[in-house]
């Protein structure tokens, strides 16, 4: 996964990131420029969001302003 997608740090506001996956590390280097391991399924895969989460409290502030096109 190479390119930026949504990806859940937490279940509470504010708990989603917009960044890019790394299969090395198994975490994800968000916009805001944290690094974290994303939620993952029961099957280990990270929990990617598609599109944007509607809810504009449940993304990082600072992921949703650097977002470009959107």
């Amino acid at each position: 996964m190479s390119s930026t997608a949504w990806f859940l740090r937490s279940m509470g506001d504010r708990g989603t990131h917009r960044g890019i996956y790394s299969p090395a590390t198994r975490s994800v280097h968000a916009r805001c420029g944290i690094e974290f391991e994303p939620l993952k399924r029961t099957t280990g895969t990270p929990i990617v969001l598609t599109p944007r989460p509607p809810d504009p409290d449940q993304v990082c502030l600072a992921c949703s302003s650097r977002q470009s096109g959107r």
